[in-house]
């Protein structure tokens, strides 16, 4: 494969990781679009336009880009949020909707 090639493979898989993320942020469903995504990461790793590796560095970049802080930075701040309400038994934390309390997070 050419360099054209993996390079448009790679800004097609940014544009991919763009609209998936955006779509969460708005609180829409983005199940389709990450299937369609994971479908394109596989062919992408099968013609060997892209590594593991290459992908991870896209979906940060992106990630960081439109919620303004890394995947690692975000996750773990939801995680504890969870587990406080378990700790102090917050259940009252459980009874909204995941959808709505990720959109806390953004």
């Amino acid at each position: 494969m050419s360099v054209l090639q993996r390079d448009l493979f790679l800004i097609t898989l940014e544009s991919q990781f763009r609209n998936i993320f955006y779509t969460s942020k708005s609180g829409k469903d983005n199940t389709e679009l990450r299937l369609r995504a994971q479908g394109f990461i596989h062919a992408g790793e099968l013609l060997q336009l892209c590594t593991r590796q290459d992908v991870q560095q896209r979906m940060e970049k992106v990630y960081l880009e439109i919620f303004g802080v890394s995947i690692s930075e975000r996750k773990p701040s939801e995680a504890i949020k969870r587990q406080h309400a378990i700790l102090s038994g917050d259940y009252d934390y459980f009874d909204e909707p995941a959808w709505l309390r990720q959109q806390k997070f953004k």
